[in-house]
């Protein structure tokens, strides 16, 4: 499996290491079905002093099925948490369909 973070600005050393460690334990169960995962932080503007994180999961299946998911949340790890979540439930289901 392969874990490619895509961002436009530079992503903090522990913000990688945490987002691979925790995209490797979060699909341990599925971890022979996907192939590559690409994993997008975006900032979403609320006003002129707030802003919300977008993260964006693009998962490509042995099967080359492609699951995307989007979540918003308050910070990248939360997000990242949501996101991983509904990710596993879409790739429950493509099982289940296959």
């Amino acid at each position: 499996m392969d874990v490619v973070l895509d961002n436009q600005e530079a992503i903090e050393p522990e913000l990688k290491a945490f987002t691979e460690s925790r995209v490797k334990f979060s699909l341990k169960r599925l971890f022979w079905l996907v192939r590559k995962i690409k994993v997008k932080y975006s900032a979403v503007r609320l006003s002129n002093t707030s802003f919300n994180q977008n993260c964006l999961i693009e998962m490509q299946t042995f099967d080359h099925r492609q699951i995307e998911v989007s979540v918003t949340a308050r910070d990248r790890r939360t997000a990242l948490e949501m996101g991983l979540k509904k990710a596993y439930k879409h790739l429950q289901k493509a099982i289940n369909k296959a």
